[in-house]
């Protein structure tokens, strides 16, 4: 059997919502020599069905199955069961652009130093609408010097392409790093190659209530935490005085409102601001967040993009 490129690593929990978007973003692909290797993590919902429909179509898609492990579990199981040169993340809630991959390969086999290859994304909500792009930093020095500092601006997970040699010798993901476990391994990466970002979109970054970095953040506030003062240490660094931002609403939906509101001031798109802002309140009357992106809106579209950062700080 023909080793291919790029093993695609996929898991998921009950994410049948999207799950077939997100896997027909992946099957289309420009670059054909992949397998993706879908690990369903002991969803109850008809995740398994839509993956084994799938798989009898093409069969470069593999179903594993596990019972329930987690996340950093069934990535690991992905790792193990890899044939690519390369791994490429991806999630099931999410829509990769049909020349992602050959994108990313191409700047890898240019670049033999890099270990890791993320991009700049589009940002949708649960409806697939768009509020705004994100960007991330280039070069490795940028994005180190922004892990170091425990920004999660340096490379987005779901994005990445990582050379499956240097991931298996850095011993993959650690099950105690959950539910920062990405920003662990980027820290572990950047001590034995570099990293990039392509400055274009190459995926559609969905956000949406039940997204980890929504129901964990106060968890993964704390992890970062730890995790970067054990990396600084490493390297003779002095840990920083660690200043956490809030970790906002305790509901998940005024909390994922919130999150596309702030994105959607940022790209100066007002009424997609208007939106989640009502719908924010209307999860959680009594949080103040909201109310402050509400009152943005009223503001010149010049000022949006501004406001954005006093409103997320806030």
């Amino acid at each position: 059997m023909t080793r291919p490129t790029v093993s695609v690593l996929l898991p998921v929990r009950n994410g049948a919502r999207f799950l077939a978007e997100a896997l027909e973003s992946i099957t289309a692909q420009t670059l054909r020599e992949i397998e993706i290797l879908l690990i369903d993590d002991g969803s109850t919902d008809a995740s398994l069905a839509i993956a084994n429909e799938l798989a009898r179509r093409d069969p470069r898609l593999i179903v594993l199955r596990q019972e329930q492990l987690g996340i950093v579990g069934a990535l690991n199981a992905g790792i193990q069961a890899a044939r690519g040169e390369y791994l490429a993340r991806m999630d099931a809630d999410d829509v990769a652009e049909p020349s992602r991959f050959e994108t990313q390969v191409a700047f890898l086999a240019a670049n033999p130093n890099c270990v890791v290859i993320g991009s700049d994304v589009e940002i949708i909500d649960e409806e697939g609408q768009y509020l705004g792009g994100g960007a991330y930093p280039r070069r490795h020095a940028d994005i180190e010097r922004a892990l170091l500092l425990g920004s999660h601006k340096c490379l987005l997970h779901p994005t990445v392409i990582m050379r499956t040699e240097a991931v298996r010798a850095i011993g993959g993901y650690r099950a105690d790093t959950y539910p920062s476990e990405d920003f662990d391994l980027w820290l572990r990466l950047s001590e034995i190659g570099e990293m990039a970002n392509i400055g274009e979109p190459l995926l559609r970054y969905r956000r949406h209530r039940d997204a980890v970095c929504v129901r964990e953040r106060r968890r993964q506030i704390s992890m970062v935490s730890h995790l970067l003062d054990a990396a600084r240490r490493r390297r003779g660094m002095s840990p920083l005085r660690w200043r956490s931002r809030s970790a906002g609403s305790s509901s998940p939906a005024a909390t994922y409102h919130f999150d596309c509101a702030s994105v959607a001031l940022r790209a100066g798109k007002r009424l997609a601001a208007l939106r989640h802002a009502g719908a924010s309140i209307a999860s959680e009357p009594l949080w103040m967040k909201p109310y402050a992106a509400l009152a943005a809106c009223a503001l010149p579209t010049r000022f949006l993009a501004g406001i954005y950062s006093w409103v997320s700080a806030f």
